[in-house]
């Protein structure tokens, strides 16, 4: 190799090393973005000239620069729409102005204005049904309670009452609970979502065997009612009748339709007995209580939060404690994430080394899990960048020294004379 051909090694060196410190600078610039990959650089020696026996080198090349994909640390936030993946795949986000789909693991969304969940360039995350979109105005309309599930504990130690309970319809509220061993109230809603109490009075007729009747007052029923205190029944008698052991024997026992709730605002509801459940119910020796309750109805509600499972389902909470399901994230994965092409806001697209976006569930089939109120960060060592810088310079002033070196042995041949 002549003189020239050596400083050209040197220069073409001194220009990788170049290029490589960029790289590095990169990451360390990266240090704290979220969802960064750090990038790795490669290099080749560049095939030698032969001459005869003799090899001479030609230097080196920068072979590759590529972002192998690492697991970042996870970090913990306030903000429920900060999202982060545990394993593989990446979310898809959509830029609104030419529909392009791109693929990032930086998981910082947010509402925007028109309720769509963005990232920081307002590109819009992708769910089941494409943009994700969350109304804050988003209600629930009301739902009249249709089915009542209750469990009691009836004291089996009870003595029947003397008085029996009223042959009318409505009676004092004395009279009734008067009647009865033990009375517990339930709240219903009817369909314009307005809440109502009902009373369930229980009277012991018979060892293991329970009279029951179903009140309200009679003032929410009746406009022209003289006072609240007047309760009106509002289902046939029942009866629940107990094994020796103190189960409920539901086929022995009768159980009947909650009717005549026409309520004063206009609305009515009926429970009807195939839906009034008593399964659970004891006769036990302890004070007679209420054990459980449930029922479907509701009043009407906004919505009031949201929640991201692990598997990207969206639940919205309301304020009449009810929640609904809003939509469900998705995520992508590719055949070789290492050859993604970056393109800049910590996003991704495929190309043919890569392989097509393979959608799917988060949490299922080898996707990774969503973490809510968690970012990814950034996968940048500084200590092995620092390595990197420490080596880059080393080799860069070496390979200068070379040009140097070679310039001086130019001179020296050009200086001489015949």
């Amino acid at each position: 190799m002549t003189i020239t051909g050596s400083m050209l090694v040197a220069s073409g060196a001194m220009d990788m090393f170049g290029n490589s410190m960029a790289v590095t600078g990169d990451n360390i610039a990266n240090l704290n973005t979220v969802g960064f990959k750090s990038t790795r650089f490669t290099f080749d020696d560049i095939m030698p000239t032969v001459s005869g026996e003799m090899e001479i080198g030609r230097g080196a090349r920068l072979a590759d620069v590529g972002k192998p994909f690492q697991q970042g640390a996870l970090e913990t936030t306030s903000n429920v729409t900060d999202l982060a993946i545990t394993g593989n795949g990446f979310f898809i986000v959509r830029d609104p102005l030419s529909g392009v789909l791109s693929y990032t693991r930086a998981g910082q969304f947010h509402l925007d204005s028109n309720g769509r969940l963005v990232n920081e360039g307002n590109q819009i995350l992708q769910g089941t049904g494409g943009d994700i979109t969350i109304s804050s105005t988003l209600t629930i309309p009301a739902q009249a309670t249709s089915s009542l599930a209750l469990q009691y504990n009836l004291d089996a130690s009870s003595t029947t009452p003397a008085a029996a309970f009223p042959a009318a319809l409505d009676a004092s509220a004395s009279s009734w609970l008067g009647a009865s061993n033990f009375s517990s109230v339930t709240t219903v809603y009817d369909s314009q979502g307005e809440s109502h109490d009902l009373t369930f009075l229980f009277r012991l007729s018979a060892p293991g065997t329970w009279d029951y009747r179903v009140v309200a007052q009679r003032n929410q029923l009746d406009a022209a009612a003289p006072s609240s205190t007047d309760l009106r029944a509002v289902s046939a008698p029942g009866t629940l009748v107990f094994d020796s052991s103190g189960q409920l024997d539901v086929g022995a026992s009768t159980i009947t339709d909650i009717n005549g709730l026409t309520w004063t605002n206009g609305a009515s509801q009926t429970i009807s007995a195939a839906n009034l459940d008593f399964s659970g119910t004891v006769q036990f020796a302890r004070t007679s209580s209420l054990l459980s309750v449930v029922q479907d109805g509701s009043a009407a509600g906004t919505l009031s939060g949201i929640s991201i499972d692990a598997q990207g389902n969206i639940q919205g909470g309301f304020t009449n404690g009810t929640n609904q399901n809003l939509g469900s994230i998705v995520l992508a994965n590719f055949a070789n994430v290492d050859d993604l092409d970056p393109i800049g806001d910590t996003l991704f697209a495929p190309n043919f080394e890569s392989g097509a976006a393979q959608t799917g569930t988060p949490g299922l089939d080898g996707f990774g899990s969503i973490n809510s109120g968690t970012l990814e960060l950034s996968t940048v060592d500084l200590a092995q960048q620092f390595v990197s810088l420490i080596g880059l310079q080393r080799a860069f002033q070496v390979n200068s020294r070379v040009v140097t070196t070679a310039d001086q042995m130019y001179s020296i041949a050009a200086e001489l004379k015949e």
